[in-house]
């Protein structure tokens, strides 16, 4: 299995994805990478690593996309950027069965849309988040930022898409909750009004109703189907969320030695908590309806966190998630 992978996205490049690469090479004989980034480095650090020579390519590249850059022109703007030269690579191979980053989220659907295409038929790619449950499991929420202005087709094929890489992952008939303001099916605004009979009648998906915002994290559902816009404000606000009482706590134990020794007796409790968190912070997720397999990685992923995403991605390779994703949507066109 061959899989592309930028050297130079996220924030701990080009070190992370290099001993991520490295990692996962040694643990997956049948891997075998493509390193976009600088080759020098690369060059130094695999052989340092004693990695067989026949086990990866180097594509040269020393500029990478960053945040600043606008994520629909970096291909015209970068052209030989590192991002830009991994989906021209993608385009242009047979041989190579996925690509995974870290780089910005809008420049990777925008490399996406523009160099890859979109599966015939899907109206818009969706973009996925992983969050943690009260139980300890993981639900995801889609879209979570890609499209802001949402048709009620879109809703209904992010769901569809996104239903089939559940089942990828072992969930046999995944729950899908719609996002709004009440569980009843006439609550919402115009948008989920209009797709909630659209999903309660698609016989393919397992749609369970309404899910609000204070419930998503209960476990109730595997999926919750939301616009761009609505997904990411909740995804944002759960996030800066977490971090408040994190830094809240910290305070707490940080004024006097008394506090800190009773901390010390609370450690191994706190660190159970935060596992579900750590878990759904290093999950990858692939950008759903794209012709071939785009991975996208979390951008403050460290060693580690590639190592494992470049296994996920081999499975959603080998469970050949994008002809999954395809034959769903072939299935059911949807009009303009």
């Amino acid at each position: 299995m061959k899989i592309i992978l930028d050297v130079l996205g996220g924030d701990a490049a080009p070190a992370a994805p290099i001993e991520g690469a490295i990692a996962a090479l040694k643990k997956n004989a049948d891997l075998q990478l493509i390193l976009v980034g600088p080759k020098p480095t690369i060059e130094e650090a695999f052989q340092k690593a004693g990695i067989e020579e026949s086990r990866y390519e180097i594509v040269h590249a020393e500029e990478a996309v960053l945040n600043t850059d606008h994520p629909a022109n970096f291909l015209r703007t970068k052209p030989n950027c590192s991002m830009a030269l991994a989906f021209q690579t993608l385009k242009d191979r047979e041989d190579v069965d996925a690509f995974l980053g870290a780089g910005p989220t809008g420049a990777m659907l925008s490399g996406c849309i523009f160099k890859i295409g979109r599966i015939p038929g899907v109206k818009r790619p969706a973009l996925l988040a992983t969050l943690p449950t009260k139980s300890g499991g993981l639900v995801r929420l889609t879209d979570a930022g890609a499209n802001m202005d949402c048709k009620p087709e879109y809703l209904v094929q992010f769901a569809k898409m996104a239903n089939e890489y559940l089942k990828v992952l072992g969930i046999e008939k995944p729950r899908i909750g719609l996002l709004s303001v009440g569980m009843e099916e006439g609550k919402g605004n115009e948008l989920t009004k209009t797709v909630f009979p659209l999903l309660r009648d698609d016989p393919s998906l397992n749609f369970i109703g309404n899910i609000e915002g204070d419930k998503v994290l209960d476990g109730i559902c595997d999926l919750v189907v939301s616009d761009g816009f609505a997904g990411n404000v909740f995804v944002k606000s759960l996030e800066g969320g977490a971090y408040f009482v994190s830094d809240l706590f910290k305070e707490a134990v940080s004024g006097t030695w008394w506090r800190k020794i009773g901390a010390l007796f609370q450690l191994k409790a706190l660190g159970n908590v935060k596992k579900p968190f750590k878990y759904a912070n290093d999950s990858c997720a692939p950008l759903l309806g794209c012709k071939k397999l785009v991975v996208k990685c979390h951008g403050k992923s460290k060693a580690l966190n590639f190592a494992s995403a470049l296994e996920e991605v081999m499975t959603y390779a080998r469970e050949h998630l994008v002809e999954k994703v395809a034959a769903a949507i072939e299935a059911t066109p949807l009009g303009e």
